[in-house]
């Protein structure tokens, strides 16, 4: 069993167009770097871009079946009061994610996503899981607000009592985004206030991952996922399995979940294929010196996400 705990939809009225901007330059940035290309943002945008558009879902199923992934939990993002709002609501977005989850059941797996400064951020969540039968909540405090706020408390009381799990972006993350809100560290008070409340942390921490490890060390509600890792991991292959190696060995893989954040990825022509192939291959084909377990590579692409996340 392989379980993508963390992935997206894209639909270009479903994402202000500052966000668009951002990803495309930084796409501009890594082709150069490791293709030798020049490409521009309109270029990008205009001709790449499209082709991952996905409204239904339909796109992602192919992939996932390409690359033995059997579920796959799809999470939207609420960024339009950073950056301006998409030209769909956010409500009409989460409806769209929830769609897509309902053609495809026991494949997709469907987030709410809504900004906790919202006015009506619980009606979403509530009416997300209870009507529409989303099965957690995903936060981004990139998009301009720590996780620690004070606003954000009555959305995760909400999500405690809902019993589902709240999903956070953590780690450095593109522009036009402040990495300042992105910390680990700022999810402790949370693991605090909601003990009942399983947190999500997004990337392994990124560059903070030992301080997000240190941090689980000591939280019995507080797990990771490790999407965003696939290009440090076919670049520098041996410092991503040492890292991963050390993050299991101190928070166990029982608390690590697999992911893709798909399908930003494709961009770079890291395809979810490889990644699932090269997780699943660790325990024989990890670097001299490094060993893994097949119970902990079963536990990370999929066991664990079956236990936490109630799939």
């Amino acid at each position: 069993m392989i379980i993508d705990a963390h992935a997206h939809l894209w639909v270009e009225d479903w994402l202000p167009a500052p966000f668009w901007d951002g990803m495309a330059r930084r796409v501009c940035t890594v082709r150069k770097r490791t293709r030798g290309e020049d490409l521009t943002v309109e270029t990008v945008k205009k001709t790449m871009f499209p082709a991952y558009w996905d409204k239904d879902g339909s796109v992602l199923i192919a992939e996932m079946d390409q690359a033995g992934i059997d579920k796959t939990v799809i999470v939207p993002l609420d960024l339009g009061i950073e950056l301006g709002e998409a030209k769909a609501s956010v409500e009409e977005i989460n409806e769209s994610y929830a769609a897509a989850a309902s053609r495809y059941p026991g494949r997709i797996i469907a987030y709410a996503g809504v900004d906790p400064r919202r006015k009506n951020a619980i009606e979403i969540l509530e009416r997300g899981v209870k009507h529409d039968g989303m099965k957690g909540l995903k936060l981004d405090p990139a998009a301009g607000y720590y996780p620690n706020e004070e606003i954000c408390y009555p959305l995760y009381k909400k999500a405690q009592d809902l019993g589902v799990p709240v999903l956070f972006h953590t780690g450095a993350t593109i522009p036009p985004f402040r990495n300042k809100y992105t910390q680990p560290i700022y999810l402790d008070d949370v693991s605090l206030d909601f003990p009942e409340l399983t947190l999500i942390a997004a990337h392994m921490g990124f560059g903070w991952w030992q301080e997000l490890a240190s941090m689980m060390a000591k939280r019995t509600n507080l797990i990771t996922d490790i999407s965003g890792w696939q290009q440090n991991a076919i670049r520098h292959f041996s410092t991503f399995v040492r890292t991963l190696r050390e993050m299991m060995h101190l928070v166990g893989a029982d608390n690590m979940l697999f992911a893709t954040d798909g399908p930003s990825f494709r961009l770079y022509n890291l395809q979810n294929r490889d990644w699932a192939r090269m997780i699943r291959n660790l325990s024989r084909e990890a670097p001299e010196g490094i060993s893994f377990t097949e119970a902990e590579i079963d536990l990370l692409l999929g066991k664990s996400a079956q236990s936490h996340l109630n799939l």
